[in-house]
């Protein structure tokens, strides 16, 4: 499951998940792109990680010219594109329709559908060119079956798996994977914080999901395309 010197842009770096995953990679020899939406944030894992084989970057990856920059400063500094990790998202909801507000499904879809379309978007090009790479994508349990009060969530990961599906079968013959996974509740640090009186226990841990993107990323790995994989814990 070697991601040796594989480059490998983790969006979302940062951030509960991120932090665990970035880590998990740069440890296994990957060449890493620490992406996140500041730059502080990103830079403070680096510092932690180490300066070698790491690149911290910040973009609006709603914006398709933010994504592009991404790839291309990637390619400039260390010549390829070989692995994303779309790691960016939100979660949002707890009202139903009738009293969402009118641009809830707008910032759904901003991060949790065009961040990873744009990004993907961008990345794959050099992947073609290369002959190789590997796409993973987060959605939710809620992409496949919605919930009352979080219907503009569970439209924009169910518009995630669309993504993955349609790409995997664009690039398969290009020795291109695109993947997804999707986690039941995560056990971070801010999901804690809002469910106090949960059972954690049952919760799917971040090192669990980061194995899992390792093994996705590698070449034993190579013959999974277009899926969607549960990672529920016993939540």
């Amino acid at each position: 499951m070697s991601v040796d010197n594989k480059v490998t842009i983790i969006s979302g770096a940062s951030g509960g998940l991120g932090g665990t995953v970035s880590r998990m990679f740069y440890e296994a020899g990957a060449t890493v792109v620490l992406l996140g939406s500041r730059l502080e944030g990103v830079q403070e894992l680096a510092a932690e990680l180490g300066q070698d084989r790491i690149l911290p970057l910040a973009a609006n990856l709603s914006d398709p010219a933010g994504a592009e920059e991404v790839v291309q400063a990637t390619l400039a500094h260390f010549g390829r594109v070989d692995i994303l990790l779309n790691l960016a998202g939100g979660f949002g909801g707890g009202k139903p329709i009738s009293d969402s507000a009118a641009d809830d499904l707008d910032k759904m879809l901003d991060l949790n559908l065009r961040t990873a379309y744009n990004l993907s978007r961008a990345a794959v090009k050099p992947m073609i060119a290369q002959q190789w790479g590997r796409i993973v994508n987060v959605a939710s349990r809620d992409a496949l079956h919605g919930r009352p009060n979080y219907s503009a969530y569970a439209i924009s990961k169910a518009a995630v798996l669309r993504l993955t599906e349609s790409m995997a079968a664009e690039v398969q013959n290009d020795f291109i994977t695109v993947n997804a996974i999707l986690p039941g509740t995560i056990d971070t640090k801010a999901n804690r914080k809002s469910s106090p009186d949960a059972d954690f226990s049952k919760w799917v841990k971040p090192a669990e999901i980061g194995a899992t993107l390792l093994f996705l990323a590698s070449q034993g790995a190579a013959a999974i395309n277009g899926a969607a994989i549960p990672l529920y814990g016993r939540s």
